[in-house]
């Protein structure tokens, strides 16, 4: 009598170990952060390095405002005179400009919108990059890791059968014939059901 495979025990999981980025710098930064992940024994840097093998829809962006909620929540929790944590982003950060006002924040992160940047250092803050952040603080203390939602991509909205009743996945609409209009402009005859 065998034991039957229901195919969950055959999923294998992948684990990536090298980059497909062509980029130079970040294959200069993957290589320095294995070998920090290797000497320091730390969970930061193996975390950091993890995130770097990503690929790019996988280092989702994050805006400015996410980042100054979320500063501001841990900081509630430090003690007077201790310096604010360094917000570490394995991807881009962009400009929000619904939020007005904007905290001085220490922000490291892969890129930074150019009005992302003229933001935080009007602001006071500091843009930090990688191999700034591993002098700083090579072992990841004093850091707070964030990142994007990869859910926020448009291509995600389609993912799922459109149409379907409790499905809420957008269709992929043309703006040619009556049967075929924009889903947000759709006259009532022809909206989805």
């Amino acid at each position: 009598m065998g034991v039957d495979l229901t195919g969950v025990q055959k999923k294998k999981r992948v684990v990536r170990h090298h980059t497909y980025s062509t980029n130079p710098y970040i294959k200069l930064l993957i290589k320095l952060y294995k070998f920090l992940a290797q000497r320091t024994n730390s969970a930061f840097n193996k975390l950091v390095h993890q995130r770097l093998l990503k690929s790019r829809s996988n280092r989702a962006p994050i805006s400015l405002s996410r980042i100054a909620v979320c500063m501001k929540r841990k900081s509630v929790w430090l003690e007077k005179g201790k310096k604010a944590p360094i917000a570490v982003i394995v991807g881009d950060v962009l400009d929000d400009v619904r939020m007005t006002r904007i905290p001085a924040l220490r922000v490291c992160a892969l890129r930074f919108s150019k009005s992302a940047r003229e933001r935080i250092t009007g602001a006071g803050g500091e843009c930090l990059t990688f191999d700034q952040l591993a002098m700083v603080a090579p072992t990841g203390k004093n850091t707070f890791l964030l990142r994007g939602r990869k859910s926020g991509r448009e291509s995600v909205k389609h993912f799922g059968a459109a149409g379907v009743p409790g499905s809420h996945a957008k269709p992929f609409t043309s703006n040619r014939g009556k049967e075929r209009q924009r889903s947000s402009a759709r006259r009532r005859a022809f909206r989805h059901k």
